[in-house]
């Protein structure tokens, strides 16, 4: 059974070791941080944070970090569970508390990268508009720039 809650610390360390290959390849991409401290990072940002889990297991962290108080940078790391567990539950839940994630925002935005396709292809599920390709990291590789206009 696939459930949201609230997300707890002791998540990350669970999400981090069990990260889906294309999210810990997206997390190196960007150049910032490990997967551990890019989950610990994003769940201290983000106000607040979720856990999608697959019987009672965290299969994903997500939330929107804030940016500005009009703008916030939505994100989700997430386990291969996501797509082999609970694929059709993730998406149902995740389209119904995308208003909910992003009401307090204007504008909600991030980059993905290029090889990440099952995030691709969520994003797009979910509304998202790609704004444009950019190259980004310390190899410069392909992301897209997406972004959902809320409130305005």
């Amino acid at each position: 059974m696939a459930v949201i809650r609230l997300a707890k610390e002791s998540d990350i360390a669970y999400v981090a070791e069990h990260m889906r290959e294309a999210d810990r390849q997206e997390v190196a991409a960007t150049g910032n941080y490990g997967p551990e401290e890019a989950l610990r990072k994003s769940y201290e940002l983000s106000e607040p944070c979720y856990a999608g889990t697959a019987d009672g297991v965290p299969a994903a962290l997500f939330g929107v970090a804030p940016m500005s108080e009009e703008v916030g940078a939505i994100w989700l790391l997430g386990t291969d569970a996501i797509t082999n567990d609970i694929p059709t539950a993730f998406l149902r839940h995740s389209k119904r508390f995308l208003p909910f994630l992003t009401e307090p925002y204007d504008m909600v935005c991030n980059i993905v990268d290029k090889r990440n396709e099952v995030h691709i292809k969520w994003i797009k599920w979910l509304g998202f508009s790609f704004i444009r390709e950019l190259n980004y990291g310390p190899k410069d590789l392909p992301f897209y720039e997406f972004a959902r206009l809320n409130n305005v």
